[in-house]
């Protein structure tokens, strides 16, 4: 039985992956912050916890102690400016303690979840791949972070660490505990809580699949490469259309233009600074919500058959999580 260490193992996709690991007949370690509220995602799941922080070098190593995989998804998102320094601490520095800690231990295998968004996205008119150059200069502090965690864990590729990168697209579905920030926005829609959406365009992948990707690409990824474990492209005009087929529930369809949203941006951020709340949205998030028409994942699907289902599936599978958790009401 291998014995697999999961970082970030509380968050939507952390806690799905682990569950797919027990399934698999893994022997299972998480990583967990001691005060994380998010541990009633593993709540009566057979893992064994270390608490810790990957930004704390000897919880990492105790951690590591009999493992022969980690999974590496610890991360901070966030899609506003990274003011204290945390994004870049949890992303960066602390995927280069856990991997050179692997590397030092000769960990048979380190996988690295990066994100479709420390890629460079632009120009949006040609075919998104792996071929991408990584977002090392973007606006966003969020995605420089995860572009510049890619290219240390490429470093040490080189210096002989046994690391496959995969990238997920947006995620979708059940399982999500926090709610995550697409999540939130879902429900807050569904509830009227937004009356209009912005303009924008993403792909969307059922956190299902893409946690069996990860697996898969431990399995059959090849050193040192990446893989997209992206989905199905949905515009923001045509998402009120895919949550009344799978909710019943009639939905706003008015969708404000990009460049209006720009213009409000500077009341918008007055706003949230005189109530002393988080802005509605930012420039990161604007953003960060184009994208390229053609996505694509056909490497991973080649290479390990990733394959992600309908987002028919997968909305109304969200939709029935989140009506379970008390988030929405009929």
């Amino acid at each position: 039985m291998k014995t697999a260490l999961v970082t970030g193992a509380t968050g939507h996709l952390g806690n799905v992956l682990v569950r797919e690991l027990l399934r698999e007949g893994f022997a299972v370690k998480v990583l967990v912050l001691p005060n994380d509220p998010l541990q009633i995602a593993l709540q009566g799941l057979p893992v064994m916890i270390y608490y810790g922080n990957v930004l704390d070098k000897k919880s990492v190593f105790d951690a590591l102690e009999g493992v022969q995989v980690v999974f590496h998804l610890a991360a901070k998102i966030l899609l506003a400016p990274d003011k204290d320094r945390s994004v870049w601490q949890i992303n960066v520095e602390g995927t280069r303690n856990v991997a050179n800690l692997c590397l030092a231990q000769n960990i048979e295998r380190f996988i690295h979840c990066s994100s479709h968004h420390a890629l460079q996205h632009k120009p949006y008119h040609l075919p998104f791949d792996e071929q991408r150059p990584l977002a090392l200069h973007d606006r966003a502090d969020y995605h420089r972070a995860k572009a510049q965690a890619e290219a240390l864990i490429l470093d040490l590729v080189g210096k002989g660490l046994n690391a496959v990168i995969v990238s997920p697209g947006t995620l979708i579905g059940p399982y999500d505990f926090e709610p995550s920030i697409f999540a939130k926005a879902l429900i807050d829609f569904y509830s009227g809580k937004i009356p209009v959406l912005m303009e924008g365009l993403s792909d969307y992948a059922d956190v299902r699949d893409v946690a069996q990707g990860i697996i898969a690409a431990y399995r059959n990824g090849s050193k040192g490469e990446r893989y997209l474990l992206t989905g199905w492209m949905l515009s923001m005009r045509d998402l009120p259309t895919l949550i009344e087929q799978v909710t019943g529930k009639k939905m706003p369809t008015r969708v404000l233009p990009l460049w209006v949203m720009y213009l409000l941006l500077p009341f918008i951020r007055l706003g949230a600074w005189w109530k002393g709340i988080p802005p509605l949205f930012t420039r990161e998030m604007l953003e960060a919500s184009q994208s390229n028409p053609d996505v694509r994942h056909e490497k991973a699907a080649q290479a390990f058959g990733f394959q992600p289902r309908s987002l028919q599936e997968s909305f109304s599978d969200a939709f029935a999580w989140y009506k379970a958790q008390g988030w929405i009401k009929e």
